[in-house]
C-alpha cells in the first residue's frame, strides 16, 4: 500500500513523550512518514526521542515560536495526502488504530476523518471516551471541539485555506475546523477511538489568555445574538 499519512510530532520537555513513541511504533500498518520536532527540550526528551531514530523518517531540534509555527513549518514540507498531528501528552490507542484508519483514508472521499478519543486523567475512575456526533453543524463547535490527536486532515486544506493562525496560541486548531465548516469541507466521522488524550495541557487550564483567545474566535465565527443571547451556560458564563 502507498503512503499516504504523515504523522507530526511536537513537543518540549515532555515526561509522556516515551509512550506517545511507543504507541507509533507499535503500529501494525508502518506504512507513515513520521516528522518529529523536538522543541528545545532541557529534560530527557531528546535523548529518548534519539533511542527511536530509526524509526522516525525526520527528526530535528529547533526552536520554533510556537506550537503552531512548527506545525506550520512541518505541514509544507510534509509528503503526504493525510496529516495526523500527535504530540508528546497524546497516544494512539492501540496498535491497529492506523490500519483501521487506513481503510478510509485510502477512498479519499472526505477531507477531515475524525475518531473519537479517550480521556486519561490522573484518577482511572475519572477517565472516558468522548464520542462525536455523526454529523458535524455549526454549533456544535460553540461548545465543543473536535480532538486533534483524533482527526486526519486532507494536507490540501492547509494549501487552500491557508495554515494555522499563529495569532493564537491555544484554540488554532479550533479556528481551522471553523473555517473548513463555513467552506464546505468534507468531515467523516470515524466511529472508534483513535487517539488516548492526557487531560493536562494548557487548553484545560482555566487561564486568562485561553478565556480571551475563545471570546475573540467566537466573535469571528458567530453573530452576536447567537453568543449573547443563547441559552447556553457555558457562553454566559464567558461573555457575561
Amino acid at each position: 500500500m502507498d503512503i499516504i499519512l504523515t504523522i507530526i510530532t511536537i513537543c518540549k520537555n515532555q515526561p509522556f513523550i516515551r509512550e506517545t513513541c511507543e504507541s507509533v511504533i507499535s503500529q501494525i500498518d508502518k506504512d507513515f512518514e513520521w516528522i518529529v520536532v523536538d522543541w528545545w527540550s532541557t529534560d530527557w526528551t531528546l535523548d529518548i526521542f534519539n533511542e527511536y531514530k530509526s524509526k522516525i523518517s525526520v527528526l530535528i531540534s529547533e526552536n520554533d515560536t510556537g506550537v503552531y509555527n512548527a506545525m506550520n513549518k512541518w505541514i509544507k514540507i510534509s509528503k503526504w495526502k493525510y496529516l495526523l498531528f500527535l504530540n508528546g501528552w497524546d497516544m494512539l490507542y492501540e496498535s491497529s488504530t492506523i490500519k483501521k484508519v487506513k481503510q478510509y483514508l485510502i477512498n479519499w472521499d472526505s477531507e477531515v476523518y475524525y475518531g473519537d478519543s479517550f480521556r486519561l486523567f490522573e484518577k482511572k475512575e475519572d477517565c472516558f471516551i468522548k464520542t462525536y456526533p455523526d454529523k458535524l453543524e455549526k454549533n456544535f463547535f460553540l461548545t465543543n471541539t473536535l480532538a486533534h490527536q483524533s482527526s486526519f486532515i486532507k494536507r490540501e486544506l492547509f494549501i487552500k485555506y491557508w495554515l494555522y493562525r499563529e495569532d493564537f496560541n491555544i484554540v488554532s486548531d479550533k479556528e481551522k475546523w471553523l473555517c473548513f465548516i463555513d467552506n464546505n469541507v468534507r468531515f467523516e466521522h470515524l466511529n472508534f477511538v483513535c487517539s488516548i488524550f492526557r487531560m493536562n495541557w494548557v487548553s484545560r487550564k482555566n487561564t486568562d489568555e485561553l478565556k480571551q483567545e475563545k471570546i475573540k474566535l467566537l466573535r469571528q465565527y458567530y453573530p452576536d445574538e447567537t453568543l449573547y443571547w443563547t441559552n447556553i451556560p457555558y457562553l454566559q458564563e464567558l461573555f457575561w
